[in-house]
């Protein structure tokens, strides 16, 4: 099976460029791991989720990065404390004399394994240590890997009860879509870089794109918002948004999630065009745009004149 062409906007609930549906259209056909950046809020996780679902791939696998995660963590598990465990039960301790009973497959390596078409999402590579995105370097490009605690003698049993040997390569040949994203908490290697395809998704700035946006994420119950409302919030926003980066408040820079709820506060209090218009730079329940206390009263303090002018 060929995998078919992203559009970025063949799902319910998301939206994107065309430029950004290229990049992913090249990545796959390249092979290439697409790294993914851009500021919280701006649609990197949701974009795995719109490619694995307008593809008509089911639900992507999900690998979320934490500061102790390993390479080997998303390839293979070795569980050792099974099998010491069962070294002291006589009836299980001939078993437990070999490693092979206690290696599993994890959710990459299945990936690699099974070889059939996925998405395949590692969130936020930046969390892990610098030694995570190394020593997934030559796995991401050829798409093999080795089970180290595996003994080379063991890798027959290994492949008789499980389904793999030692070396764990494609029984299907189809790699998959494997989407990195990252919040830029630090520096990735440059050899790591380089096996990639760069998208950086960029807040939008078009009022009609973020209205789409907005209406396929605001759920069944929303729909009586009218287009006038929506536009209206979404136009408000923008200015908001634009003070707020000008003013510094960057820690959280109000984005597609807190745009969504604020619009659904807006519609349940019965607010209209003419109230968000009337608020000037401060609209009905702004406040609701900031997520921490500094970006909140900078953006007071900054925007008192305008609301007396």
């Amino acid at each position: 099976m060929k995998y078919g062409t992203y559009t970025g906007y063949g799902t319910d609930f998301y939206e994107t460029t065309e430029g950004v549906a290229e990049i992913v259209n090249l990545a796959i056909a390249l092979g290439r791991p697409i790294l993914v950046e851009g500021e919280a809020g701006c649609g990197k996780t949701r974009l795995a989720y719109s490619i694995s679902t307008e593809l008509g791939l089911g639900h992507p696998t999900v690998l979320r990065i934490k500061s102790t995660t390993q390479a080997k963590d998303l390839l293979y598990r070795f569980d050792a404390l099974r099998r010491l465990q069962e070294v002291q039960n006589p009836a299980l301790a001939h078993r437990a004399s070999f490693v092979y009973p206690y290696i599993s497959l994890q959710p990459l390596g299945r990936a690699i394994q099974e070889g059939r078409p996925r998405v395949v999402l590692i969130d936020e590579v930046d969390k892990a240590d610098i030694d995570f995105p190394n020593d997934l370097l030559d796995v991401l490009d050829e798409f093999v890997f080795d089970i180290e605690d595996l003994p080379q003698e063991e890798s027959e049993r290994c492949e008789h009860e499980h389904g793999f040997s030692r070396t764990v390569r494609s029984v299907g040949g189809q790699r998959p879509i494997v989407v990195i994203t990252s919040n830029r908490e630090k520096q990735l290697p440059e050899p790591f870089l380089r096996r990639c395809l760069y998208l950086e998704l960029v807040f939008p700035k078009d009022e009609p794109l973020l209205a789409k946006i907005v209406r396929k994420n605001m759920g069944a119950d929303l729909e009586r918002v009218s287009e006038e409302l929506l536009k209206a919030a979404v136009r408000k926003f923008l200015e908001v948004r634009n003070k707020a980066i000008a003013i510094g408040a960057d820690q959280k820079t109000p984005a597609t999630s807190e745009l969504i709820d604020w619009i659904k506060a807006l519609y349940w209090r019965g607010q209209g065009p003419e109230q968000i218009e009337k608020g000037k730079l401060r609209p009905p329940y702004w406040q609701m745009l900031f997520k921490t206390m500094a970006d909140l009263h900078a953006y007071e303090a900054q925007t008192a004149e305008a609301q007396t002018a």
